[in-house]
């Protein structure tokens, strides 16, 4: 057994004691539809359900965001990121928070086939709900974020797709939120390189998924315009940084918020507008992805 993995595993049980109460002390926003637990895949697995979240009484159409949690790709699920995406919601989106499986149970090619998986129901279903399938945005936070740059890339290259089996989801992102994300997992740096053998399997060395871990590897200069923030207190500021050097390299259409503001005397901390979307600076953050995401909508 990965000798790190008992390590990982306790962090991430930790991280779910602070996330229970952290929800457990936010009130859920009202006025809106909530449609949970929809299977995308129908074989009873808690990582092939996704919700639907949208204003109550919409008549139009909306746009919309479909949302990939983080958790360091072996923690967490929908419901973590549903404040984050109800209050998305509220500004005049229809939101779907998808869930893959957890890393340390599967592979990384595994939770990229799943999150294709539910692209394409998404893209083939949507239809019953008031979305408007001509405006299609992705969002993603932390690992969540690294796994919106990959998919972004294997849906616009069909070499890739055949590495993962996957086929081209039926439709193209408009843009894109890398909420402070992954970036490298390959970089020398510890907090990233212990999750490869998670992710890879003890062969990580010799795997063929291994260039996805490295964004850089795999950026197309085809890249939609994306979204990207992070804060003084992000662990993966630096991270965040490798993606903006990335993005100016290939001519990538961005904006970039670097959060240096403190908040009740503290810095902002890692994807500070997804955990409390509804501070000052959350808000700030989040009303800055929807109107970048309606400037990109075509009409």
């Amino acid at each position: 057994m990965y000798i790190f993995k008992p390590i990982l595993e306790k962090n991430w049980e930790n991280t779910a004691k602070m996330d229970a109460k952290r929800i457990a002390s936010q009130t859920e926003p009202e006025g809106l539809e909530q449609i949970l637990d929809i299977p995308y895949i129908d074989d009873g697995e808690k990582g092939h359900l996704l919700d639907i979240y949208y204003p109550q009484g919409t008549t139009e159409k909306l746009p919309v965001i479909i949302d990939i949690h983080g958790g360091g790709w072996m923690y967490g699920y929908k419901e973590i990121n549903k404040y984050f995406c109800l209050k998305l919601a509220q500004k005049g989106f229809l939101v779907a928070s998808i869930n893959y499986r957890l890393a340390g149970s599967v592979l990384f090619d595994e939770q990229i086939r799943d999150i294709f998986a539910a692209l394409k129901w998404l893209g083939e279903n949507l239809s019953q709900y008031p979305a408007d399938m001509d405006n299609i945005f992705l969002a993603g936070d932390s690992a969540g974020g690294h796994f919106a740059c990959v998919t972004t890339a294997v849906n616009l290259n069909e070499d890739m797709q055949k590495d993962f089996s996957v086929e081209y989801i039926g439709y193209d992102f408009r843009g894109v939120a890398a909420i402070c994300p992954a970036v490298d997992l390959l970089s020398p740096n510890f907090l990233m390189n212990v999750n490869i053998p998670i992710l890879l399997g003890e062969k990580s060395h010799k795997s063929p998924y291994r260039k996805y871990l490295d964004v850089n590897r795999i950026a197309s200069k085809d890249f939609p315009p994306f979204y990207i923030n992070t804060a003084t207190g992000d662990f993966l500021r630096t991270q965040v940084y490798k993606l903006k050097k990335i993005f100016d390299k290939n001519g990538t259409e961005y904006r970039f918020h670097d959060f240096t503001e403190k908040l009740n005397g503290k810095n902002l901390t890692h994807v500070f507008n997804v955990v409390d979307p509804f501070s000052v600076y959350g808000d700030m953050a989040n009303e800055e992805i929807a109107e970048f995401f309606k400037s990109r909508i075509k009409k």
